[in-house]
């Protein structure tokens, strides 16, 4: 197979379990009846600015750009900082494979992308956008 289709099965298995594990949180948020507390505005601004650099990565990823595999990398370190700001969060079982499963996606999409000879392919923006605008031309 491909590593090309590879990053891409990757990727998707991410988005499903990414939002499988979002679903669960906010079902277990639910159910506990807790009152909701106040946002906090850096973590709040954290959690957005993972989030967007998330998407931005994967999305630079399908299309082989090169900075985005340093923007998915510190995408996670963000998360990784967003969890320790966080403190204790719930979880159900569920949710907590859920959440072992992204990693372990994850650290498979960036050996994939850092250590496979798929690593030789990624472009430079202007290069991806030169092309991009060759092929739709």
């Amino acid at each position: 197979m491909r590593h090309e289709r590879i990053l891409l099965i990757l990727i998707l298995s991410e988005i499903i379990l990414v939002g499988f594990s979002i679903v669960t949180g906010f079902a277990l948020a639910a159910d506990s009846g807790e009152s909701v507390r106040a946002p906090n505005t850096l973590l709040s601004a954290l959690w957005v600015s993972v989030v967007v650099a998330t998407v931005v990565a994967w999305i630079g990823l399908l299309n082989m750009v090169r900075a985005a595999r340093h923007l998915y990398v510190a995408s996670w370190a963000g998360y990784f900082v967003f969890i320790l700001l966080g403190g204790q969060t719930p979880n159900t079982a569920i949710g907590s494979v859920a959440q072992l499963l992204t990693a372990l996606t994850s650290g498979t999409i960036v050996g994939l992308v850092y250590f496979s000879e798929l690593r030789t392919k990624f472009r430079t923006l202007p290069e991806a956008v030169r092309e991009a605008r060759q092929g739709a031309a």
